[in-house]
């Protein structure tokens, strides 16, 4: 997939994912499996820090996340980007917050910062308890509506959770403009002959043994810097 999207294989960087609110940088990542074995990327040679976004800034270097229902999200600036895994428990915690606070932080203008929302499993599909809903919400800016996020549930107890409208919300609430946010229309468990869904299938392999998620990946070209 790097070579698609014209990035150096050997310095695709990610996490060991935990539904959990860290980030690390990608050179760090690369940096050690390099130190670890200087083997093929992928091969598990070491072990990876445990975070649920991943943000580049070397040229050369790009971010990647693993999803089966949960939101990837790619931020995108001039100097940095990053890839993150937001599911219910990282929405909560503010992944995508804590993400975009470090642009902020590192000088980069909410003005120039760019945001995907890829496929992952649509609010009118996604079933979740009232108190799993309760902590999602707990994470919006004070003064927002939470009613375009959820839909009704046959079940009692239950409700239905749009953790892409939460997470759009949380970036605006950091100052990102409304029209730099995209959102992919696609929801995985919805559309079986396009994505896999964790919800739907029951499990992480299919019936031959593999492994089945989405990558979503974003990367600083070595090319475009090497041009400027």
């Amino acid at each position: 997939m790097a070579d698609q999207l014209q990035l150096l294989p050997e310095r695709a960087a990610w996490g060991h994912q935990v539904h959990g609110c860290r980030w690390t940088w990608a050179d760090a990542v690369v940096f050690s499996q390099g130190r670890a074995s200087g083997s093929h990327v992928g091969e598990g040679s070491f072990a990876r820090p445990e975070a649920d976004a991943v943000i580049a800034r070397r040229p050369g270097d790009s971010a990647w996340v693993c999803t089966a229902d949960c939101v990837p999200i790619l931020v995108a600036s001039p100097h940095w980007v990053a890839a993150v895994h937001a599911g219910w428990r990282g929405t909560a915690a503010g992944i995508l917050t804590k993400v975009l606070q470090a642009f902020l932080q590192g000088g980069i203008p909410a003005s120039q910062i760019r945001i995907a929302l890829g496929p992952a499993i649509s609010g009118p599909a996604y079933q979740v308890s009232q108190e799993v809903a309760e902590q999602v919400l707990q994470s919006l800016p004070s003064g927002v509506d939470p009613q375009p996020a959820l839909w009704p549930d046959p079940l009692p107890g239950k409700v239905r959770l749009d953790l892409r409208w939460i997470n759009r919300a949380q970036a605006e609430a950091q100052g990102i403009p409304p029209e730099h946010i995209a959102i992919s229309p696609h929801c995985t468990f919805g559309q079986p002959q396009d994505f896999f869904s964790y919800r739907r299938e029951g499990a992480l392999e299919d019936d031959q043994g593999r492994r089945c998620v989405q990558w979503s990946a974003i990367g600083l070209p070595k090319a475009a810097f090497d041009k400027s």
